[in-house]
């Protein structure tokens, strides 16, 4: 069982975190997760593996006026 957005989902061996948000309703928008801690940017979601027992937030990327130009909102 894994945590996405405080929801349980079901594990399964061999997920990535691709197959995962093909699963979550609202995520094609997704392109960073947080994942155990760790973030995971969109190029890597296919080769990015999914630990049993994981904690995952979902986060999306919007432009903005900060210094960096970016801001990330949670899902």
């Amino acid at each position: 069982m894994i945590q996405v957005d405080d929801n349980p989902m079901p594990w399964n061996e061999g997920m990535t975190v691709a197959s995962l948000l093909a699963q979550v309703e609202d995520a094609k928008f997704c392109s960073v997760v947080r994942l155990n801690g760790r973030l995971v940017s969109s190029p890597k979601f296919d080769q990015t593996l999914v630990p049993d027992n994981a904690v995952i937030q979902l986060w999306l990327k919007v432009l903005g006026s900060s210094e960096s130009g970016l801001y990330w909102i949670k899902l």
